[in-house]
Formats: C-alpha cells, sequence, structure tokens
C-alpha cells in the first residue's frame, strides 16, 4: 500500500498558532483577523508554491543529496540543522507556556512536556511513512473535534460582534496577512526532501487553514472587542462551553486537537534532525530537544516577559531561515545546471 505523506502538511501549518500565534494575529488585527487569514493563505498557497518547485529538483534524502563537501552543501546543512532546532525550541515553548498556565501549573515544565520528546523521540526511530500512517489517524480526530467545538459553542455566538469590519488600517491588515502566511508554510521546509506534491500540500494545507479561520471566526463573534484580552482566546472560549445546561469544564477534552499539532510536528523536526546530522541512533535528537526543553524550563516556561519577547520576533527569525535556505537551495540547482 502506498502511503501518501501529504497529511502532515495538515499538522505543520497549524503548529505554531496555539496561545501567542493566534494572539498575534488578534493583536494586529484585531477583530479582521479572518480577514487577514484569508489574505494570509493566498500568500502561503504563493510561498508553498515555491517550497514545491524546489522540493522537485530534490531528488533524493536531503543527507545524500548535501552529501558532497562543498561550501554550499555545508552551509545548507548547517543553517537547515539550526532551522529545525529552533522550530524545536518554538514548538517546546508553545507547549510548555500553555501546559504551564492552564493544565499543570505546579508541574516544571521539562517534566510536563517530556512524554512528547519522548513520543516523537519514538518515532523518529521510524520512518516519515510511520508518522503519516499516525497523521492519518489524528487527522480525523482532529477535524472531529473542531466541528465538536464550533457546534458546542453556537449558542455563544454573537454575529453582530463582526461589525464594524475593516476597524484597522490596511498596512496592520497586510502585515497580520504576511505573519499568518509565514507561521503556516515555514515548517513546511522540513519536508521539503519528501517528494510531497504541490496538489497534495495545498490540499491539506487549505483544510488546515480552514480550521484555523473557523476557530478565530468563533472566538471573534464570541468575544467581540474582547479578543485582545486573553493571552489563549481559543481556550478562554472554549471555557462557555456547557452539555444539557449540567456538563461543564469540557474545554480540556475538545482542545487535545492542539497537541495532536505540537506532537506530529515534534516527530517531524526530530526525524529530520536525526537526517542531516547524519546519525543512526536517535538518542542524539533526543538529548538535543531535552537541553532545549531544559532551557525552556529555566527561562521561558513561567516567564511571561521572556515568552512574550519570543513571540514577537519569532516570526521574523523563520522567515528569514526561509529566505536564506530556500535561495541556497535556488543556488545548489543553478550551480548544478553550470557544472
Amino acid at each position: 500500500m502506498k502511503i501518501k505523506t501529504g497529511n502532515l502538511a495538515y499538522f505543520l501549518s497549524r503548529s505554531l498558532f496555539l496561545g501567542g500565534g493566534i494572539s498575534l494575529l488578534f493583536l494586529n488585527a484585531n477583530k479582521d483577523a479572518y480577514i487577514a487569514i484569508i489574505l494570509g493563505s493566498i500568500l502561503g498557497i504563493g510561498i508553498i508554491y515555491l517550497i514545491s518547485l524546489v522540493s522537485k529538483r530534490i531528488n533524493q534524502p536531503l543527507n545524500e543529496y548535501l552529501k558532497e563537501k562543498s561550501i554550499l552543501n555545508i552551509s545548507i546543512r548547517i543553517i537547515f540543522i539550526i532551522y529545525i532546532i529552533f522550530l524545536i525550541f518554538i514548538l517546546l515553548i508553545i507547549l510548555a507556556t500553555f501546559l504551564y498556565s492552564y493544565f499543570l501549573i505546579f508541574t516544571p515544565s521539562i517534566i510536563s512536556c517530556l512524554p512528547f520528546v519522548f513520543l516523537a523521540t519514538y518515532l523518529n526511530s521510524k520512518s516519515i511513512k510511520n508518522i503519516s500512517l499516525i497523521a492519518g489517524v489524528l487527522l480525523v480526530l482532529s477535524l472531529v473535534l473542531v466541528f465538536l467545538k464550533t457546534i458546542l459553542l453556537a449558542n455563544e455566538f454573537d454575529f453582530s460582534n463582526l461589525l464594524p469590519i475593516l476597524t484597522v488600517k490596511p498596512n496592520k491588515l497586510f502585515i497580520t496577512a504576511i505573519l499568518f502566511a509565514v507561521l503556516s508554510t515555514a515548517p513546511f521546509i522540513t519536508t521539503i526532501d519528501e517528494h510531497i506534491t504541490f496538489k497534495e500540500n495545498i490540499k491539506y494545507y487549505l483544510i488546515s487553514m480552514l480550521t484555523i479561520f473557523i476557530v478565530v471566526l468563533t472566538i471573534t463573534v464570541v468575544l467581540g472587542e474582547m479578543v485582545n484580552i486573553y493571552s489563549y482566546p481559543e481556550y478562554s472560549v472554549l471555557r462557555k462551553i456547557s452539555l444539557f445546561k449540567f456538563i461543564e469544564n469540557i474545554e480540556n477534552f475538545v482542545s487535545v486537537g492542539w497537541f495532536f499539532d505540537i506532537f506530529i510536528s515534534l516527530s517531524v523536526c526530530s526525524l529530520k534532525l536525526k537526517n542531516l546530522i547524519n546519525v543512526k541512533s536517535s538518542l542524539v535528537p533526543f538529548i538535543i530537544s531535552v537541553i532545549i526543553l531544559y532551557i525552556v524550563n529555566i527561562f521561558i516556561a513561567n516567564n511571561f516577559y521572556n515568552s512574550m519577547a519570543i513571540y514577537k520576533v519569532f516570526p521574523i527569525i523563520l522567515a528569514v531561515f526561509m529566505v536564506i535556505l530556500l535561495i541556497l537551495f535556488m543556488l545548489k540547482k543553478s550551480k548544478k545546471k553550470d557544472g
């Protein structure tokens, strides 16, 4: 049976939005964030097209593709490794701050996040196909949870909260759209050597963007002008859910879909890190992840100012990495043609 890995795009494109990601959208575009998502998705399609063009030129696993000892290959390898480590760093910050804020406030982040690192390490000992098999199951569950959350919140909807529209300046809306495009496409580069077609990527990307659009629109129609008050508006909205007027506090159950995004993305990043540093054992990426988690635990997870400072700059850093890597991959191909 041929296993397609395109479903990874769903989780990769959602993984950077939990908490700080969505809060950044509201911070810049306020109630017009859902409009910025539409514009940002169009920009994201363009970015994915560029990544797909570069991916077509890579006809073997990345470690083999960069095997030749040249300055360009070594540069790509080093920058790619740093990029993946930075992605793991951001994913663990997102996970740690969320768990610390709402679930395990008395548990050190190095303990609460360690199971995710263990599971990601276990999966990277397999292959991208195995990760994709698990992603296929989690994708169905994730979509069911998005549908369930929306239905359960229907009683809280007030569509007058959408009015007036276009209350922010056009330049702010455009900046938010760019921000959204970067956050939703940055993790895609990790699968650049998997030969996932543009059609496959776009199919799952659009499904993912639809779910984020629904989440942001739901937050807006429920909270209105208060969208900027909460650090985790999506979780705060879920607290309003109750079943049959007496079953409450089910937000923890319906929010589990966010952990799927982090888990699959960590697994992909861990696998690609292992391949790029050219080791067979999963112990090395595990140790690197634990060191990163330790740094997050000590300096960021329970420090609001440090986490906010990182949330403000990490999209810019991701964008710079993306541009540099795409340019270097294009230079490598042009050099091969010249040769």
